[in-house]
């Protein structure tokens, strides 16, 4: 003989998984925004450097390695992360 659960239940279980799934959503949404800010940071970082040292003949090769590195992460960080944020 089974116990029939308490009226309401399916409810509260319904809602605890709407919450749940709302709050797990604007989490990761702003995870996706902190990351790609954190990104922006560190090209724009990588390319000044990299000019820097690229221009001021201390270290060309090491600037322009930095050069490349930065229009990669600046690709990456602009184009690829947000379209496969958005799949």
């Amino acid at each position: 003989m089974s116990i029939p659960p308490p009226p309401g239940v399916e409810n509260q279980i319904q809602q605890f998984a709407q919450q749940f799934v709302t709050t797990t959503t604007f989490l990761l949404g702003v995870i996706d925004n902190t990351v790609i800010d954190i990104m922006r940071v560190a090209y724009v970082s990588l390319l000044i450097v990299g000019i820097l040292l690229y221009y001021t003949h201390s270290a060309q090769r090491l600037g322009k390695d930095l050069i490349k590195g930065g229009v990669a992460l600046a690709i990456i960080s602009e184009f690829l992360v947000p379209w496969l944020v958005k799949l």
